[in-house]
């Protein structure tokens, strides 16, 4: 087969086979650039410069067979995918690593995009049918009889669906990278927020509000209301919701019903909700901002029991 390891531009290991099993004999300059080992700690029993699907490899290197298939492997400068090929020559043969990692990335992206596209085609299919039923039963019952209660109802409907469509949009575009962002504290974030929320008898506490932050304004605003909404619509009108800051971020707590421990990893799934009034949508845009942001967001219990939204990752500046 020639000298493979000499013209090859991908990470090669040459093996031989013998009566005390499979060795290394070599490997070329690209495998020891990549993966930082001249061969001398390769053992390609267990673990042949990778971590994932070792068994696999190996048996095939031990039987003499063609391999090809795509594992995670620990490089120089950090994990990265490789598709490995095991070319059997005689009582030996290569092992090929070439690197896919930017075409395997792409893939999971296009993966994660199907899934985003599979759960708004199930809300706006599930949430749109229930309000367009509603509307045309309430249209018929006016055509009949003129009752204006009817025509509210058709209204309502309309409005329910109107607010569907507009969470939909939301959480398309709030997955997108953040560009921008602005020196801003939180407070005024929080203040501002407050305001645009329909909050009947609902009580405001900032207990610190002092975070000086980067951040795109106008998105952590958007998300900061969504939280604002879920604790009204699950804690009631009169909810008390408190806001204060972490070591590495801020929290927004409500004293509502809470959510159940083995549901909390749920609620920013996109449709999830126990209130008949949302869409189930306002967490999963949450979660979208905070995520473009850099941050994490959880879900913990309150120390009222009611609910607590806890965002960190945040690097907090000087104040102005």
């Amino acid at each position: 087969m020639g000298d493979l390891l000499a013209v090859h531009p991908d990470p090669v290991i040459q093996y031989a086979k013998g009566e005390g099993g499979v060795g290394v004999r070599r490997v070329n300059e690209a495998f020891e650039s990549t993966f930082g080992d001249d061969g001398s700690s390769v053992a390609l029993d267990d673990t042949i410069a990778s971590d994932d699907d070792l068994d696999t490899v190996a048996e095939a290197v031990v039987a003499g067979e063609a391999l090809d298939r795509t594992v995670a492997c620990a490089t120089v400068d950090g994990r990265r995918r490789f598709r490995v090929r095991n070319v059997p020559d005689g009582d030996g043969g290569f092992l090929v690593y070439t690197d896919v990692s930017e075409y395997a990335n792409r893939i999971d992206e296009l993966e994660a995009d199907n899934e985003q596209l599979e759960a708004f085609a199930s809300v706006v299919s599930h949430d749109l049918r229930n309000p367009i039923s509603i509307a045309e039963r309430y249209l018929e019952r006016a055509r009949e009889d003129g009752d204006p209660e009817d025509f509210d109802r058709v209204a309502d409907s309309l409005d329910r669906m109107g607010t569907l469509i507009d969470d939909v949009l939301d959480l398309a575009r709030e997955g997108e990278a953040i560009d921008e962002t602005e020196r801003v504290t939180l407070e005024s974030v929080i203040e501002a927020a407050w305001e645009t929320v329909e909050t009947g008898d609902a009580t405001l506490e900032l207990a610190d509000g002092s975070m000086t932050l980067k951040t795109d304004p106008s998105r952590l605003r958007q998300s900061v209301e969504n939280l604002f909404r879920n604790a009204v619509e699950h804690g009631g009108a009169d909810v008390s919701v408190r806001v204060g800051t972490l070591d590495d971020g801020f929290y927004v707590a409500d004293d509502g019903s809470g959510i159940p421990a083995d549901e909390r990893d749920e609620v920013f799934e996109p449709g999830v909700t126990s209130s008949t009034e949302g869409t189930g949508l306002g967490l999963a845009i949450v979660e979208r901002v905070v995520e473009a942001h850099g941050w994490t967001i959880t879900a913990a219990e309150g120390t009222d029991g009611g609910a607590r939204f806890e965002i960190t990752g945040v690097d907090s500046l000087q104040p102005f």
